[in-house]
């Protein structure tokens, strides 16, 4: 299992989210930028960002 919070990357949001695996996860994390952080495209920095806080 693999796990992020949004307040791990310097966020003010409650999201939480894991998964069974990073891509899993990742496509979770890319749905909620999209849907609540009008984020989209999620662009490399903020990826590089995201996978450093994955755990």
């Amino acid at each position: 299992m693999v796990s992020f919070k949004c307040k791990d990357i310097g966020m003010d949001c409650d999201f939480e989210a894991t998964a069974a695996n990073v891509q899993e996860l990742d496509e979770k994390i890319a749905r909620h930028a999209r849907e609540v952080h009008q984020i989209d495209p999620v662009d490399k920095e903020l990826w590089m960002k995201i996978h450093k806080a994955e755990k």
